[in-house]
């Protein structure tokens, strides 16, 4: 297991397809509860293991959205998952989870844990179609999430995204080469002048 610190240079962003896919958060707290949240929103198919749980995850859990084991961490719990997220304050348990993923080829998102992780979390702006993942690697969480909230900001709104898919049929209908299209888009945007 890695136990230095990150080398953001080498990291390599990317985003998971988790729809139906196994993912195990260990910890039930409101680290946890976060993440399960973001999991659910994804469309994983949440594992929870933790003795004890917030009353959302319990919730959660009795609605099946989740399948929760009311106990401490094993290493079997990795077995056959995608994505472990080790969300405890523990640091032995955190280290276990790690531990475990590591030997099974599967990445951990260990939070508030950069030594102990694979993966790294980001702060996320959804509005489709767009995307926005901004990541620190572990170092500065708050300041990923200042930095989200300016971006966000600064998404175009609703009527931008429609033109622009506008234009894109129109360039595709009349075979517009690939290389003019972003000029076009922006000269369409800037308007007159």
């Amino acid at each position: 297991m890695k136990t230095s610190a990150p080398d953001e240079a080498a990291l390599h962003p990317l985003f998971l397809k988790l729809q139906g896919r196994a993912v195990l958060v260990v910890g039930g707290g409101a680290v946890a509860e976060r993440k399960v949240s973001a999991l659910l929103e994804s469309q994983a198919a949440v594992r929870l293991v933790a003795p004890d749980a917030t009353s959302r995850l319990r919730r959660l859990a009795d609605e099946r959205r989740l399948e929760w084991r009311p106990r401490p961490f094993e290493e079997s719990d990795v077995d056959g998952v995608w994505l472990a997220v080790a969300a405890t304050d523990d640091p032995q348990v955190q280290r276990r989870v790690a531990d475990a993923a590591e030997a099974r080829r599967t990445f951990v998102l260990a939070v508030d844990d950069p030594i102990h992780a694979s993966a790294y979390g980001a702060a996320i702006v959804r509005r489709p179609p767009f995307i926005v993942a901004i990541s620190s690697s572990g170092a500065t969480p708050a300041l990923s999430r200042l930095v989200r909230e300016i971006i966000e900001g600064a998404l175009p709104g609703e009527e931008w995204i429609a033109r622009a898919k506008e234009l894109r049929a129109r360039w595709k209908a009349d075979a517009t080469p690939m290389g003019e299209r972003f000029a076009m888009l922006v000269r369409d945007f800037k308007g007159p002048g």
